[in-house]
């Protein structure tokens, strides 16, 4: 099992802003770390993907809004970038390049997932 420090580590290497993202979480690294294991379950994951699927702009707004602000205040970069890439568009009422960001936010998610579980050295 890794450790926190090696899982924090791994994420800073992979872009992340922890040293920024920890204040939010009084600077407790386990709690920090607790929460990074929620973030994969996060259901507007899921939810955007339909509402995308749907053409529903609205609904699609909502759910990546919402992951926007949960990956942002994490400090998880790589995630938060395909989030905003993917809410400015709807935030204009437009699907452009939505589904193929949505795409790479869900390969990044993929790869986060590796990064806090595996223990082969990345």
């Amino acid at each position: 099992m890794l450790t926190n420090d090696q899982i924090i580590e791994r994420l800073i290497r992979w872009g992340c802003d922890v040293p920024g993202a920890l204040p939010r979480f009084i600077g407790d690294r386990d709690f920090y770390c607790r929460m990074l294991a929620l973030v994969p379950g996060e259901e507007n994951f899921e939810k955007l993907g339909a509402a995308l699927a749907a053409e529903d702009v609205k609904g699609s707004f909502e759910a990546a809004h919402t992951l926007k602000g949960v990956l942002g205040n994490m400090g998880l970069t790589p995630l938060y970038e395909e989030a905003c890439a993917i809410v400015e568009p709807l935030r204009a009422g437009k699907l452009d390049g939505t589904r193929a960001h949505y795409e790479l936010l869900m390969r990044k998610k993929e790869e986060f997932e590796k990064l806090i579980h595996s223990e082969a050295e990345k």
